[in-house]
């Protein structure tokens, strides 16, 4: 048992940052979006460009596709028909995030 100089227990300190380290592994396992996700460019990241340009409008939509892709796919499961019908599904909630970006709504 590994101990304070004041004789507390460590344990209850060393456990939680133990915790989150391995819980940290369970996020940086799947690289986002996934290698097979169709929504190609979409990356987790802030967006660089000035709010209400076009290519922020454009990495709103993109990112808003892969999100909406990645949310809906079952990768064990979806055949080629379901991931085709998923991916229009997320590209028009994309369009429609582009349209909103461009007037004024973003949220």
């Amino acid at each position: 048992m590994i101990l304070f100089p004041d004789g507390r227990r460590m344990l209850g300190v060393l456990a939680a940052p133990l915790l989150v380290a391995l819980l940290a592994g369970c996020n940086a396992a799947t690289p986002y979006p996934n290698p097979d996700n169709p929504i190609r460019g979409a990356r987790v990241s802030a967006n660089p460009y000035p709010p209400g340009s076009d290519a922020y409008c454009r990495t709103y939509a993109r990112q808003t596709a892969a999100n909406a892709y990645e949310g809906r796919i079952d990768r064990s499961e979806d055949g080629f028909g379901v991931r085709q019908i998923t991916e229009e599904f997320a590209r028009r909630d994309g369009a429609r995030a582009y349209q909103r970006c461009r007037a004024g709504r973003v949220n």
